[in-house]
């Protein structure tokens, strides 16, 4: 028997008691270069403790382990390493995190060999305080000078200069720190001076954009400027640079109207928006121009690290023996359906996949990663712990016995989660739907209390209790939040019926039956829809469902027919002119032969076995009509 997550995982403490706030993960590289500069008011925390932050704080990436590898690889005098790295940012982070542990590598260097075991060989961390490290951020740095007395740096090489050598070494370059023109061969040499150093560039799109808006060329001159340190760097040992840009991604390089606030800013008046795109493009233009030729990408987080880097958030403990059991219970069910299911689920090396993501399923990162994350306004990793923190919270609170967390979990009953995912995707207009044919926060206030597939799981419960039609509707809802602009032509609109039995199937609840659920769609819900191998959520109601639904409730009430019955004898009276009336009729018998005039027969609201033409036809059995001509029927429908 397969464990359930409940006893092979332990959540957060805070987390179960709904106090986790995931945005004590929020890292800021500022907050941890002020924290070692002594600079008031920063308080110590997971990222600013060096030991906090490598025990609990992070998990070791491949591509954290490479970048620093090699950044102080190169600081121990290997200069066949690159010495230009760009973090290529997605979603699952790990930039940020990356350029926090060179910091404290950097600053603390040996001092900390016991809690960077395993991720860099001792024999390259530095000696304690040798390296000097810059940091820069993209969004901090001024693009005026500033007035007053206080010294602040409003040029990129101006703030290096200041970062490595403080007041003394800026005095000491400020005619070229203070230039708009980019600084040549003899000011690196000044600055840098045979020092070891880290220099940490990060969102220079965005630094580079409100240059090119505080004045012409101002983009070219940076790009001119990296291109020079770029050069230094190559050729001088002991230093390493690292860059990161604006992502597709990026919500400051998706969401217009913040790039027109800050370039207003910087300019004292308002910028169009069609301007600041062009400004924006040509700024990037130009700074991929250097990055791309000169620097080595690396990617913190790949797609299969990004489970262990959400369960490292959310879980104290993880049990990798129950991992390993529970893929094994995985793939036995999933070989009994094998000709419903992708070709993944047959795969061999999918049962290490499935362990290598416990406690969560590879199809639920699939999603979250492909197609949730490819909204420009969803907040990534942290929009995720969110919403992953109170479905994990659910789960315990309701005992709810699931091997592993899937889509079809993710609690769209609470109103914190339905907020982050409607409210991000922009998909408000489809709470009617969660609400009538799913189940969510509103379902509760509507007309009897229940959603569609709530009802279908009443009348046809599973064995175990599981709520099959809710988790497989809310899955085939989940796949419509993204690409409802295109429809089918978009690939991440809607889902097939294989990948939906992949994503909902576990070994309890297994694929013919999500299947089954799947299938009441039609005739079941109101919103939700099977069309062209696909299924996904229409604005659209089926009219045909609500109905057919009207008509089996209208059947089973007799208060409700006995209402109809007197409405019709009131719309249609027995003198009525020109016909002679007729109600209740159930046969051919009741109505009658040879009037000599029209007759109107109102079928009974339940004869509904009656034959119509043979109303028209006879008189009863073997009994043929004489006047059929002037025979006219209503019939209830």
């Amino acid at each position: 028997m397969v464990k359930a997550i409940l006893e092979s995982c332990q959540p957060r403490q805070d987390l179960l008691t709904g106090s986790f706030n995931p945005e004590v993960f929020t890292a800021v590289l500022s907050q941890v270069l002020d924290f070692y500069r002594r600079k008031p008011g920063v308080l110590e925390n997971i990222y600013t403790n060096a030991e906090t932050f490598f025990r609990e704080g992070t998990y070791p990436t491949q591509g954290m382990k490479d970048v620093l590898a090699e950044v102080f690889g190169r600081l121990a005098g290997d200069n066949s390493i690159p010495a230009i790295h760009r973090l290529e940012t997605a979603f699952g982070g790990g930039k940020t995190h990356t350029l926090i542990a060179c910091t404290h590598i950097g600053v603390r260097g040996s001092e900390l060999a016991s809690c960077t075991k395993g991720m860099i060989d001792a024999k390259l961390l530095p000696e304690p305080n040798s390296v000097a490290i810059v940091g820069v951020a993209g969004d901090e740095v001024a693009v005026h000078k500033s007035k007053g007395k206080e010294l602040v740096p409003y040029t990129l090489w101006g703030e290096i200069a200041f970062q490595v050598g403080g007041k003394e070494l800026y005095s000491q370059v400020e005619a070229e720190a203070t230039s708009h023109a980019a600084p040549g061969k003899a000011y690196f040499d000044r600055v840098f001076g045979g020092r070891k150093a880290i220099v940490m560039l990060d969102e220079l799109a965005q630094y580079a954009t409100r240059l090119e808006a505080a004045r012409p060329n101002g983009a070219e001159q940076l790009a001119a400027f990296l291109m020079g340190l770029n050069g230094y760097a190559r050729v001088h040992s002991g230093i390493s640079i690292i860059l990161t840009l604006a992502s597709q991604k990026d919500a400051f390089a998706t969401q217009t109207k913040r790039l027109t606030e800050l370039l207003s800013a910087v300019r004292g008046q308002e910028v169009p928006e069609d301007e600041a795109a062009a400004l924006r493009e040509k700024a990037e233009k130009d700074l991929q121009s250097v990055v791309a030729r000169d620097a080595s990408p690396v990617t913190p987080v790949q797609a299969a690290e990004i489970s262990r880097v959400l369960a490292k958030r959310l879980f104290t403990t993880v049990d990798e023996v129950a991992a390993r059991e529970t893929a094994k219970a995985y793939m036995e069910m999933y070989a009994k359906s094998a000709s419903l299911l992708p070709e993944d689920a047959s795969r061999a090396d999918f049962t290490d996949k499935l362990a290598a993501h416990y406690p969560f399923h590879p199809t639920l990162i699939d999603y979250l990663n492909k197609k949730l994350a490819t909204v420009e306004t969803f907040q990534g990793t942290r929009g995720v712990l969110r919403v992953l923190a109170v479905t994990v919270r659910s789960i315990w609170k309701e005992h709810l016995a699931v091997p592993m967390v899937q889509t079809c979990h993710l609690n769209l009953r609470d109103a914190r989660v339905v907020g982050e995912v409607l409210g991000r995707t922009g998909s408000s207009d489809l709470l009617p739907v969660l609400n009538a044919d799913v189940g969510g926060v509103d379902t509760p206030q509507l007309e009897g209390g229940r959603s569609n597939a709530e009802l279908l799981d009443l009348r046809n419960p599973h064995p175990q209790g599981y709520r099959m039609h809710e988790w497989a509707w809310r899955v085939v809802f989940m796949h419509s939040l993204v690409g409802r602009d295109q429809g089918f032509q978009s690939e991440l609109f809607g889902l097939t019926e294989q990948q939906a039995l992949f994503e909902v199937s576990f070994p309890g609840l297994t694929p013919p039956q999500v299947q089954t659920a799947l299938g009441e769609i039609k005739d079941g819900a109101y919103y939700l829809r099977s069309n062209e191998g696909r299924y996904y959520a229409s604005l659209d109601p089926s009219v045909n469902v609500a109905l057919g639904r009207l008509r089996r409730s209208l059947t089973n009430s007799e208060k409700v027919l006995t209402l109809l019955d007197a409405t019709a004898r009131k719309v249609v009276k027995s003198d009525a002119k020109n016909f002679h009336v007729v109600h209740d009729v159930k046969g051919p018998e009741h109505v009658p032969d040879e009037k000599n005039g029209a007759v109107l027969a109102l079928v009974a609201l339940g004869a509904d076995e009656l034959d119509v033409e043979s109303c028209v036809t006879t008189k009863g059995p073997n009994r043929p009509r004489i006047q059929q001509n002037t025979v006219f029927l209503l019939v209830p429908d």
